[in-house]
């Protein structure tokens, strides 16, 4: 069986996650490098021992030694980069959120399934032990249901200015928060509206960076997810507390740390154990799977579905901005 050829557009922060997986890996390598930047592009090759690398976006998908593309670039690019390489018969990994919005995820989606590509979202909490055993409780009934998941987080926010650009960021309750859409949705099934209300702290932003967003799902759960990118600085620098847990009528689930999950029960707590993992363990399973879904046609377990439907809350929740409002989905 002769490797997978891969091909890396966006040689930026996040493709650090993906890039170590196609080291020394028995069914592919990387063929090619492309970012904007020349001296990214370079130093990846320097890195991780790629032989070939590019300034032109066309030109990497135009190698026939790329059979694939796994797209790093910034969210409002992932569009372009996705028809342009389904067109060319390249199956795609595409980091989240998928676009920027949901008319650019179904015209994404159409062009893969016309040319027959394999388009994979980078979910990666799908491969993640901790998440997968959180959802197994929740389903289980262990806490009862309806749920509310509550998530409370905030800091200065990533380092990189284009995260914060509304065009091509979009802010964190698109860029961070599309985690937790998709994962909620997972758990629960598919969402009734979206409660939000945005703001921004930081006077040199154009995204929405702090406030609240509710998601309501048909199944009577609840989403709540409190977020902020607005403190001082950036690269998370001022750091402020957070909170998470599950609240339901039998109980609560809540975080202790290390390999355990911890439930609250009238009858006391209970320690539920899971196999420990990290980062880097989910993206190589996430690579994994991305590679048996180009070798044998199977459908990823995060495709487009799951790609429009988070974008589909994200997109919601920023349509209104600073006015509080109730989006029915």
């Amino acid at each position: 069986m002769s490797k997978l050829g891969i091909g890396f557009i966006g040689c930026g922060g996040i493709h650090h996650a993906h890039a170590p997986h196609l080291v020394d890996n028995e069914e592919a390598y990387i063929a090619c490098a492309m970012d904007v930047s020349e001296e990214a592009a370079k130093a990846h090759c320097e890195k991780y021992g790629t032989k070939a690398w590019t300034t032109s976006r066309s030109e990497l998908i135009a190698r026939d030694d790329v059979d694939a593309v796994i797209i790093c670039t910034p969210t409002g690019y992932h569009k372009d980069a996705a028809l342009e390489a389904s067109a060319a018969g390249k199956h795609i990994l595409c980091e989240k959120p998928m676009s920027m919005t949901v008319a650019g995820c179904e015209e994404m989606d159409k062009a893969c399934k016309e040319s027959g590509v394999v388009l994979q979202i980078a979910f990666v909490r799908h491969f993640c032990n901790e998440w997968m055993k959180l959802r197994e409780i929740i389903q289980s009934g262990m806490i009862g249901r309806p749920v509310v998941w509550r998530s409370v987080s905030g800091g200065s926010g990533p380092a990189t200015p284009w995260f914060f650009d509304k065009v091509i960021g979009g802010g964190p309750f698109i860029d961070g928060a599309v985690h937790s859409y998709d994962f909620a949705r997972f758990t629960f099934g598919e969402a009734k509206n979206v409660v939000t209300d945005l703001r921004r702290l930081k006077a040199t932003t154009t995204a929405w960076d702090t406030g609240t967003v509710i998601v309501n799902f048909e199944s009577g759960d609840q989403q709540i997810v409190c977020w902020s990118w607005g403190l001082p600085g950036f690269g998370y620098g001022v750091p402020a507390d957070g909170a998470h847990d599950v609240l339901g009528p039998l109980g609560s689930i809540t975080f202790p740390g290390g390999n355990q999950l911890k439930v609250n029960l009238e009858d006391g707590e209970h320690i539920v154990e899971f196999e420990a993992d990290g980062g880097a363990d989910w993206f190589r399973k996430q690579m994994a799977h991305f590679l048996e879904c180009c070798r044998t046609g199977a459908q990823p377990v995060t495709g487009a579905k799951e790609g429009i439907e988070a974008t589909r809350i994200a997109e919601a929740a920023l349509s209104v901005g600073d006015r509080p409002a109730i989006i029915e989905l």
